[in-house]
């Protein structure tokens, strides 16, 4: 009985041992004890891309494609979850590109990832990568056919409009023997002619040496003569009262310059300026940018909003003496002190919280635009779709606090924050300035790239406008 029962435990010890190892070596394969990055891209195509297959980095299997997304709509992409080993984190950039690629002519399809440059970031999980378009061989070869049809028939026009041309030339050429032969007889009348004006010619100069005609008459008629003098004099004496009248402007001038009034309009033309440029300088240091980099326009656009926001803190602080004494109570109701002050974890924190939060309503990051300036700015078009996405929510927003977060996935975490911040302070004014809104019961939170949990997307790039309810009013 004691040898059966070793026996069995021998067993089962080798079994156990057997079962680790083959696990181990299924898991090295596949690469499932190894740490891996998540990263994402869209494809308008898959060409036969499916779930399990392959992931490149520069040729070398890096991982495989977790998950694909499939497009709500025609307008949009396929998003396809890629992971990869972290070792290879290092040669993945922001920059990086990824494209769809074939082993061999008629392999299987495989996502390629191509190195970045050395300038960019290194690529963080969750982070898109740009893509490329894979080529479409059907659709190249039937671009390949009509070209070469297009080149047939442009081969066979060619080909006609020489034969035309070839037959023109010959028609050319013996038009033009016809006319040689036909003009010969016309050149021999033009020589004798030429023949009968010479004689003409040699017959005229001898009239002139004997005064016939009017040239004839100047040369011999002393009368004549004396005439083209005497009209000679006169033109001599026009010139000369020409001369008188240049000398007295002469002096006119010289009596300027004595009077110096040539100086005085110069030094008049300098004041003026002189005056024009303190006025320029004046006009551009009032609009020149401060030591934070904000130019006139843009400090004067914040005084405003600052003006607003104080006469709005003002009417709360009177609101709040209407309910009672201590200002305590009244702020507690609302939620926050200054709406302003709020940091994200505070936010994120209160989205936990809070009960009574409404439905996101998701701007993306088309609604903006970038000016001369380089700033960005709310497009018409992104107007027309805030209207749109509000207009459901319309009558909630005078009785509800309303917190519009600010989203940016692009640069250094810093200037992701100044973006999303920018980007959420626009959507406020706006909403402020079109539908009457008080700046007290409007917040801004810069989320960068990352929403908060359960709100349904894993990161977005834009704005987004959420109500809370409030139950002070």
């Amino acid at each position: 009985m004691k040898i059966k029962t070793w026996t069995i435990g021998l067993f089962i010890i080798l079994g156990i041992s057997l079962f680790t190892g083959i696990l181990f070596l299924i898991g090295s394969q596949q690469d499932i004890f190894s740490s891996h990055l998540e990263l994402y891209t869209e494809f308008s195509n898959l060409s036969g891309l499916t779930t399990g297959a392959k992931v490149r980095v520069s040729g070398f299997d890096a991982g495989e494609i977790k998950k694909i997304t499939i497009p709500a709509s025609p307008s949009e992409k396929f998003r396809l979850q890629l992971q990869i080993e972290k070792k290879l984190s290092g040669m993945v950039r922001d920059d990086s590109v990824v494209s769809i690629e074939t082993d061999g002519v008629v392999g299987d399809k495989f996502v390629s990832i191509k190195t970045g440059s050395a300038q960019s970031q290194e690529a963080k999980n969750g982070v898109t990568l740009p893509s490329k378009e894979p080529i479409d061989l059907a659709a190249l070869m039937e671009k390949g056919s009509l070209l070469i049809s297009s080149l047939q028939g442009t081969v066979t026009d060619v080909r006609g409009k020489v034969d035309l041309a070839l037959d023109s030339i010959t028609k050319t050429v013996n038009h033009t023997d016809g006319l040689i032969t036909s003009a010969t007889p016309g050149v021999h009348s033009i020589i004798a002619n030429g023949t009968q004006i010479a004689g003409g010619v040699n017959t005229l100069v001898a009239g002139l040496n004997q005064g016939n005609g009017a040239a004839g008459l100047l040369l011999k008629d002393q009368p004549t003569r004396a005439q083209l003098q005497s009209t000679l004099k006169n033109v001599n004496h026009a010139s000369q009262t020409l001369d008188q009248a240049s000398a007295r402007v002469n002096q006119t001038m010289a009596d300027f310059q004595s009077r110096h009034l040539i100086e005085n309009a110069q030094v008049s033309l300098n004041n003026v300026q002189s005056l024009t440029n303190q006025l320029n300088v004046s006009a551009t240091g009032a609009l020149a940018k401060d030591d934070m980099g904000e130019d006139g326009a843009a400090n004067i656009r914040q005084t405003l909003s600052n003006l607003n926001q104080g006469t709005a803190n003002l009417s709360e602080d009177a609101e709040a003496l209407k309910h009672e004494f201590f200002f305590r109570g009244f702020f507690k109701k609302r939620g926050f002190y200054n709406m302003d002050d709020i940091t994200p974890a505070e936010y994120l924190k209160a989205c936990k919280r809070q009960k009574d939060a409404g439905k996101r309503e998701w701007l993306r990051a088309s609604i903006f635009m970038t000016d001369s300036a380089g700033q960005e700015q709310l497009s018409p078009a992104g107007r027309l779709q805030i209207d749109a996405e509000v207009s459901p929510i319309v009558e909630s927003l005078p009785a509800d606090v309303v917190i519009v977060e600010g989203y940016s996935r692009d640069g250094t975490p810093d200037q992701q924050f100044v973006t999303s911040r920018r980007r959420a302070d626009l959507v406020r004014q706006y909403l402020a300035v079109h539908f009457h809104l008080l700046h007290s019961d409007m917040g801004i939170v810069p989320l960068l790239g990352t929403p908060p949990q359960g709100s349904g997307q894993e990161s977005w790039d834009g704005a987004a406008i959420m109500l809370f309810s409030n139950t002070a009013k």
